[in-house]
């Protein structure tokens, strides 16, 4: 062979379908016998001296390939050659064998990559958890499952994006390094602008940025993105993860409410329709959650009352931190308020058990400074959160538009942040200069990408549907 034919990793190769198309015009190509050329990485091999049996992959499907002595080009080189993990071009005609496996007969073939790493085996896999999340590329190679999982996260959030298109949505962008963050109760990640010489921080949500686009005249937008939180890992955190926020100028929470129940309905239509599947049911965990029916509803403090027999305006914060200390919640006592509290325990006690879909509204003031005081209770904002699954989905407000409002909670929350609370929200004179400019009112929300795309995919660890989770360095 000459130097040509020995570089293992040339710039061109040929295609003129994909392994799947293939299979599915066989019959055709068998009666034709037209040559064409796939590709695909080599996931099996079997030598037999005159003739090499092999399995190549591609994106869409598996095919066998195979090699004979008296038709295949270099036929002599190919076994110190190829072996599995290598990528490779190959020409040839429909060919059934004795096993009536639809095959590819070879007359021609190209090396596209060599794996220079023990390659595993298909046929073993691979089995170490750790070496799957710390190479996500193997899970995806060998297993179609976790493979079918990212086309299925890709697939929800193009959905989504339709879904919101066709409502008359702007798709938007605001800015992920943020001189202000904001928005979200959550302690940030910090770095530094040497060109300004300005500390910045990365977003832990766009929320602020979105309403000043609504001040300047956008009345229906939304961004999907990434967020960043400086907090654990667990089952349904990761430090960076994904975010669908949309503003909804001129609409009310019932209308978002409404509007919320619409669009999450559609989706999961769309979505079991591509599975083949006519319901609107998604089975998750041992649970079936039915999105046909009317989303339930509760009120914030009277859940709370209903599994902890506390009354939030009648019972005082001590009775709610022994609670707490009696179920093993952990708190900060230095930076606890009721509504703090009272929000550990929903999380840790009640939380889990809402698996169909259900709406928590009217959530206390003191856990949601960027929302409307309720008109009927001042201890009380226009909020409302989504669940199913037992996950949060969707946190919701109608926004607060009073600039003298929003600038005396900014205020309040820096008292917590300045005792030592990282994750009490900052003051943001940007954001009140801009609401002092007048916006009009407005419904906001958040979705979670991750955590529904880990319910629609029957996904236990959020872990499961991030192809790069964060995890510890491995030990030397």
């Amino acid at each position: 062979m000459n130097k040509e034919e020995l570089n293992f990793y040339p710039e061109k190769s040929k295609r003129d379908l994909t392994n799947i198309e293939f299979k599915k015009f066989f019959k055709k190509f068998l009666k034709t016998k037209k040559e064409v050329w796939l590709v695909g990485r080599i996931m099996a091999l079997r030598d037999h001296k005159n003739i090499i049996f092999a399995h190549i992959q591609d994106f869409t499907a598996k095919i066998q390939v195979i090699f004979k002595k008296e038709i295949t080009k270099k036929f002599v080189s190919l076994s110190n050659l190829i072996k599995i993990g290598d990528f490779i071009n190959v020409k040839g005609i429909a060919f059934l064998p004795q096993s009536k496996e639809l095959s590819l007969l070879v007359n021609e073939y190209q090396i596209l990559s060599k794996s220079i790493k023990n390659f595993p085996k298909e046929y073993y896999k691979v089995k170490d958890e750790e070496l799957l999340i710390r190479s996500p590329y193997l899970r995806t190679i060998f297993y179609e499952k976790d493979k079918e999982i990212f086309k299925n996260r890709f697939l929800i959030i193009r959905i989504l994006r339709e879904i919101l298109w066709k409502r008359g949505f702007i798709e938007v962008e605001t800015p992920i390094l943020q001189t202000h963050y904001g928005g979200a109760l959550a302690k940030p990640f910090t770095t530094y602008l040497e060109a300004l010489n300005i500390p910045l921080f990365l977003r832990i949500a766009p929320e602020l940025y979105l309403k000043k686009m609504i001040v300047g005249g956008f009345e229906k937008i939304f961004e999907i993105g990434k967020n960043f939180r400086n907090e654990g890992i667990d089952r349904e955190h990761n430090p960076e993860f994904t975010m669908l926020e949309l503003y909804y100028a001129y609409c009310d929470r019932q209308g978002l409410m409404k509007f919320v129940e619409e669009i999450i309905k559609e989706l999961v239509k769309r979505y079991n329709k591509n599975r083949n599947k006519k319901n609107l049911i998604i089975e998750y965990q041992e649970n079936k959650i039915d999105f046909s029916k009317k989303w339930k509803i509760y009120r914030y403090t009277e859940i709370i009352k209903k599994f902890t027999g506390l009354d939030y305006f009648k019972n005082k914060l001590n009775e709610f931190l022994r609670f707490a200390e009696k179920n093993n919640i952990e708190f900060n006592p230095k930076i606890i308020n009721k509504g703090k509290i009272v929000d550990e325990i929903f999380k840790k006690i009640i939380r889990k058990k809402l698996i169909q879909p259900t709406f928590l509204i009217d959530h206390p003031l003191e856990i949601s400074p960027l929302a409307k005081i309720h008109p009927k209770n001042i201890q009380l904002t226009l909020r409302f959160q989504g669940y199913f699954g037992g996950l949060e989905i969707i946190n919701a407000f109608a926004e607060l538009n009073d600039p003298i409002d929003q600038k005396n909670r900014f205020l309040e929350q820096s008292k917590f942040l300045n005792k030592g609370d990282e994750e009490a929200h900052p003051y943001d004179e940007t954001f009140i200069e801009a609401l002092e400019y007048g916006m009009p009112p407005t419904a906001g929300l958040g979705i979670g990408i991750d955590r529904l795309v880990m319910v629609l995919t029957n996904s236990k660890y959020l872990r499961e549907v991030l192809y790069f989770p964060f995890i510890k360095e491995k030990a030397n």
